[in-house]
């Protein structure tokens, strides 16, 4: 959930429609966080009077299409981008629809990122020859599913939390496996017991279900609009590729696969195909 104090900017008007003889401003009204950490999911909608169908987002250098949906005598549209967290500097969104364009200005906040000490098994630090064949495809796979973006929208409203055991590992983390800096935390661990029923945080279609070497039993959502959520480390699997869930729903429980030290979640976030905190969407306790 994003609690954020937020601004709103309104736009410049940028077309002029003759109606009955006469002049009408169209407008557009940008509804973004006035500032967000490194790291961190940004809620942005977007207000139009025009009846246009979709508009078109910019961040980072991509475009995100967004359906608009009528709100009274308006039309709205929103989207959740990412803020990198290597992000140094001021970030612009830019909403398009029709001739009608406007900007806002989200400043950044830099974040001190922990470091993290973890004791696993050898092979989970130096994988042996014969797994890293396994490995690359699985990393490619799991980029392929968080770099596509699905044009549909799937996610309404807040996210939701999947378990509701607190957080053991923050986001951000520099990860010393065994004493050597293999990775940086890009999801949080949250507590749970072995068996725990772990829920979709929003709707979404199962991108992946299968056994990972390193991530274990490991669920993908893809939520729409480059919106991916990742839940690792499973027992069991209860959800199957291209099926669609429903936020809440049971997609399997609780375990202790692949490179663990125990049992837990690993919840991940990606939008656009950047790693954000979970916890800059779902509620916290």
């Amino acid at each position: 959930m994003i609690s954020r104090k937020c601004r709103i900017a309104l736009l410049a008007v940028c077309l002029t429609l003759l109606l009955c003889g006469g002049a009408l401003a169209a407008s557009l009204t940008i509804h973004a966080p006035e500032e967000a950490k490194q790291g961190s999911a940004v809620k942005v909608r977007v207000v139009i009077d025009e009846q246009l169908p979709q508009l078109t987002f910019t961040w980072l250098g991509k475009n995100i299409a967004a359906p608009t949906v009528a709100d009274g005598g308006h039309r709205i549209a929103e989207a959740l981008l990412p803020v990198p967290v290597n992000a140094d500097k001021d970030l612009i969104v830019q909403a398009t629809a029709g001739t009608l364009t406007g900007k806002a200005t989200v400043k950044v906040l830099k974040v001190k990122w922990p470091e993290q000490q973890i004791s696993v098994k050898k092979t989970f630090v130096n994988p042996p020859k014969e797994a890293m064949k396994r490995i690359d495809a699985e990393r490619k796979k799991s980029s392929e599913a968080i770099n596509r973006v699905t044009p549909e929208r799937y996610w309404r409203g807040e996210f939701q939390r999947p378990v509701p055991g607190v957080v053991t590992s923050a986001f951000g983390g520099r990860r010393m496996f065994n004493g050597e800096l293999r990775s940086y935390h890009r999801g949080v661990d949250l507590r749970g017991a072995e068996g725990t029923p772990i829920k979709a945080v929003a709707d979404g279609k199962v991108a992946i279900a299968q056994n990972m070497y390193f991530a274990g039993n490991t669920v993908y959502l893809d939520h729409g609009q480059g919106v991916v959520s990742s839940y690792a480390h499973m027992s069991r699997l209860d959800v199957k590729p291209g099926e669609m869930v429903k936020a809440g729903q049971q997609i399997g429980l609780v375990g202790a696969t692949g490179r663990v030290t125990g049992p837990h979640l690993h919840l991940g976030v990606n939008i656009l195909g950047v790693a954000v905190d979970p916890l800059s969407l779902v509620p916290k306790q």
